[in-house]
């Protein structure tokens, strides 16, 4: 998917927080019981020996509730590939941020580290400073002018990373300018 040169080595690789993924997934959990609880309100209210379909009524909402539950667990499938392919690839040369889109479309990002202008870390809310995760804006000088990662583990160390790799980019391209090799 991604080809690194020769001499290029990954520092660091940064998904979503789990905690990010669980929220996301938290009202698809009480979807999946809706069904079930509109059965037990019809039961209270003793609608539910209603005859709809004759003597069918049974399978159809058999039907209906296998179908309702295939949705549920399509939406999750795709939250589930939406967390796990998304992605920001920090190598010593570059950043890539890998951003999937539905199934079948996918965002690559891709810029030096010497490009970078600022790093910015937002944390907002007590959950997200009590599990520690937050967003970080990366600022370029670029054809890219920013690129936004949400919902990542401990950005601030994160940010440190890409900074002191930044750092290590700069001086190396110092190096390499005064001396004319590497």
């Amino acid at each position: 998917m991604i080809t690194l040169d020769n001499d290029e080595k990954i520092i660091l690789e940064v998904r979503k927080h789990w905690f990010v993924f669980w929220a996301q997934s938290l009202p698809l959990v009480f979807l999946i019981f809706f069904p079930f609880i509109i059965k037990v309100i019809l039961s209270v209210m003793g609608l539910s020996d209603i005859v709809v379909f004759g003597k069918h009524t049974q399978t159809f909402i058999t039907v209906i509730t296998t179908t309702w539950i295939w949705f549920i667990w399509v939406a999750f499938f795709i939250l589930w590939t939406d967390y796990y392919l998304d992605i920001l690839i920090l190598t010593n040369r570059r950043i890539i941020d890998i951003e999937q889109k539905g199934f079948f479309s996918r965002e690559i990002s891709t810029f030096r580290l010497d490009r970078i202008q600022d790093i910015t870390v937002d944390v907002n809310g007590i959950i997200a400073t009590f599990f520690d995760f937050g967003d970080i804006h990366i600022q370029t000088a670029g054809e890219v002018p920013e690129i936004s990662v949400k919902g990542i583990p401990d950005p601030h160390k994160v940010r440190e990373i890409v900074s002191q790799a930044q750092d290590e980019a700069i001086e190396k391209s110092r190096v390499v300018k005064v001396d004319g090799t590497l």
